[in-house]
């Protein structure tokens, strides 16, 4: 196993590999192209740099500390992104992703669309990770670098039109309530996400996710804010 594969083995479980009636001495591994290898590096790459902004903030993720924690060469950056705010941008788009994907699975398991109150809990379980802390500390870099905030402003606002998007019904008034209710939970939640760097006791920091829970509810129950 190269220390590509042992890199990306640190973020995703193994599935057993089906087994083969060849014999073991007989089999031949399977030659990856040249298309994997390159996916496989910009994968370990993207996920050695959550794992090292969580860990050494923005400033300690220096392409060096995300080449030795993916396990390759310092210059494979270079070679797959260009830059290190190409690669920033790469990983704030890989995270939405990522979001996108768990707010998708959790609405597939509800009947109906959930009220706001409920999108606080679900907001708070997708971004409450180390992925979350990582978009927070590339959005905070943004402030400070004009080439990295031109490449991933656009990707905000594209993130915000796909997930108005996702909700059927809705007029322009009502689109416009919409846009002001999600972001009002999505940054009211990322910026809680924050409170785990200085309060270990995670029962203190679910007590302020039921407090705007709670707050929100009151809003929905007059009318302020609402499904539609």
């Amino acid at each position: 196993m190269n220390r590509i594969a042992i890199a990306l083995n640190r973020f995703q479980p193994l599935e057993s590999a089906p087994q083969s009636s060849v014999p073991e001495s007989k089999q031949v591994p399977a030659r990856r192209t040249q298309a994997q290898r390159t996916a496989e590096t910009r994968q370990a790459l993207i996920h050695a740099a959550v794992k090292i902004i969580y860990e050494l903030g923005y400033g300690g993720a220096t392409t060096a500390a995300i080449a030795d924690e993916a396990g390759v060469s310092r210059g494979s950056i270079t070679h797959q992104f260009g830059t290190r705010a190409a690669l920033m941008a790469e990983v704030l788009s890989w995270v939405y992703k990522q979001e996108a994907r768990a707010y998708r699975k959790s609405l597939r398991e509800l009947a109906a669309m959930p009220d706001p109150a409920e999108w606080v809990r679900m907001c708070w379980a997708v971004i409450s990770k180390p992925s979350g802390l990582a978009v927070i500390e590339i959005l905070q870099a943004a402030r400070r670098d004009p080439v990295l905030a031109e490449q991933i402003l656009p990707m905000q606002r594209a993130i915000e039109s796909d997930a108005l998007a996702a909700v059927d019904g809705l007029d322009e008034a009502n689109m416009t309530r919409r846009l002001d209710v999600m972001r009002m939970i999505v940054w009211s939640i990322r910026g809680l996400s924050l409170a785990k760097v200085i309060i270990n006791d995670e029962n203190e920091i679910e007590r302020v996710v039921d407090l705007l829970r709670l707050t929100v509810t009151a809003a929905t129950e007059a009318k302020l804010i609402g499904h539609r």
